[in-house]
């Protein structure tokens, strides 16, 4: 047969002359020299190359499928679904999950940048330094408490006078704790 028009090749197929001349750019189809298009020639070409829909391994076998009849039993130890591929013989979707699992990392690790840059996060090192801190002026608090108040309770005649002195001095605690943390910045 005779090449014909780009354009008359694109109908003839049913897609868009712009998937023709992007086959043609990509070298899925090769046209004649006068740059028409043998259309047997072409549509050969175009199923060869073409991997739209199946997978680098599909696309590359040279076999036919095996048919299986409708009344054949299911395969054994499955339910005759089709189970997930194997990793080794689909490159093209062992890179899609690699590809998602990256672009998931990257997701992540912007989020997380954002957070930190929003003053929603710290540094693990830096919590910890923060934690030690706090740590430290609450254990020397409480390692004060009694020596402090058992004096005062001694001292006290009644159980009213008792229970204001250790409200008192539980507050006064709480105070030094917060004026702490506050001039440590936290």
């Amino acid at each position: 047969m005779t090449g014909i028009s780009q354009r008359a090749y694109a109908r003839l197929r049913g897609v868009a002359l712009s998937a023709v001349q992007k086959a043609i750019k990509t070298k899925r189809i090769t046209p004649n020299a006068d740059g028409t298009i043998d259309p047997e020639r072409a549509n050969q070409e175009w199923e060869r190359n073409t991997f739209a829909g199946k997978t680098l391994h599909q696309a590359t076998q040279t076999t036919r499928p095996q048919v299986v009849p409708l009344s054949a039993p299911p395969p054994r130890g499955g339910s005759g679904m089709p189970g997930q591929p194997d990793v080794s013989s689909d490159p093209v979707a062992a890179y899609l999950r690699a590809r998602a699992v990256s672009e998931t990392f990257k997701a992540k690790t912007a989020q997380l940048e954002y957070e930190e840059r929003a003053g929603k996060l710290i540094q693990a090192t830096k919590a910890g330094e923060y934690a030690a801190h706090w740590s430290a002026i609450v254990g020397d608090a409480l390692s004060a408490y009694p020596d402090r108040v058992a004096p005062l309770v001694a001292a006290a005649k009644t159980e009213a006078e008792i229970h204001r002195i250790l409200v008192g001095e539980t507050n006064a605690l709480r105070r030094k704790m917060a004026k702490a943390i506050s001039d440590a910045g936290y």
